[in-house]
């Protein structure tokens, strides 16, 4: 018989197999290597490395579209209703416009402030509010003045709605304009009733953890069209959050200890800014909630950085990742 001393450091590797038929709440294999000491309480491991693989997804999230909840109906623009600028109807009743653009009035092309208003209404509101100049009476092409109108009204005053961001965002939220490979932006209609989600719907989808692949194809298309920039965050995050939760599922398991499970979510915490107490307390509410787009307004670059390069330290130097 040989006793090991109470103090005394082990290191070695741990598997944990599921079991169908027992019906373990735990449901995924999984092997974890690191290190730890007798005596050291619930924990099987001080700290320790868990290879996240595509078996565990799989075994943890399934293989079912199940996309998730809606949060937020509408998508939302650069600017809250209460801030847009509206003009009276009796400063648009005396813009007068030339008789060739009457048929603009039975023509809707564009929406402005989230409404579909004729092409006719549009003009008058661009130069009831000083945005371009009257057209002379014998103008022909009221198609050309529409067009100008939307310009100087929507896109010139669209602005990107994150910080993080170079996708401007019309101030109601119906048209964002994203830049092409030369530069150029390329303007998308947003189409919330049509989809059947917000974009914002969209992007909390992917920060609650669901895999990309338990998510309706179309849906991530569609974002990474009309919002290239939100989805590539989307998806950053989501991987995060994600892989802390198999972090977190070990730690309740007894395998991880205490202080590797606040170690981790201090790394989390590095993109929002917050230590890890404050991130448990944010990730909570985020989860029962099922509302994560808290997390994007607190998104950090420079956290983002940080952790990118303390992992790619700790990679080469075979630490704790």
């Amino acid at each position: 018989m040989r006793v090991q001393p109470r103090n005394a450091y082990y290191t070695g590797a741990y598997a944990v197999l599921r079991n169908t038929k027992s019906g373990s709440s735990f449901p995924y294999s999984v092997k974890v290597e690191g290190f730890g000491r007798f005596g050291m309480g619930k924990s099987l491991f001080g700290f320790a490395t868990v290879t996240i693989t595509e078996h565990m997804v799989t075994a943890k999230y399934g293989t079912k579209i199940i996309n998730g909840p809606v949060v937020q109906k509408k998508t939302s623009g650069s600017k809250k209703p209460e801030e847009f600028v509206e003009v009276s109807k009796e400063k648009l009743d005396a813009v007068k416009l030339p008789k060739s653009f009457d048929k603009l009035k039975e023509q809707s092309s564009f929406y402005y402030h989230g409404e579909a208003i004729s092409d006719y209404e549009l003009i008058q509101t661009a130069v009831a509010r000083g945005k371009m100049e009257q057209p002379p009476e014998d103008a022909k092409n009221g198609a050309e003045y529409a067009w100008k109108a939307f310009e100087v009204l929507v896109k010139d005053e669209a602005a990107p709605k994150y910080g993080w961001s170079d996708t401007l965002y019309s101030e109601d939220g119906k048209y964002t304009f994203t830049k092409d490979a030369n530069g150029k932006y390329k303007m998308h209609l947003i189409d919330d009733a049509g989809m059947g989600a917000s974009v914002e719907d969209i992007a909390n989808w992917m920060m609650s953890g669901t895999p990309n692949r338990n998510i309706e194809t179309r849906y991530l298309n569609y974002l990474r069209t009309v919002d290239p920039d939100l989805y590539e965050k989307a998806m950053q995050i989501g991987t995060e959050v994600r892989n802390y939760g198999f972090m977190e599922d070990l730690y309740n398991q007894g395998i991880l200890s205490e202080m590797q499970n606040t170690y981790d979510l201090g790394l989390l915490g590095l993109l929002f800014g917050k230590d890890a107490e404050e991130m448990r307390s944010l990730l909570n509410k985020c989860k029962n909630t099922g509302n994560f787009l808290e997390l994007l307004e607190m998104y950090s670059v420079d956290g983002a950085r940080s952790l990118a390069r303390l992992r790619e330290k700790q990679l080469k130097s075979g630490g704790i990742v």
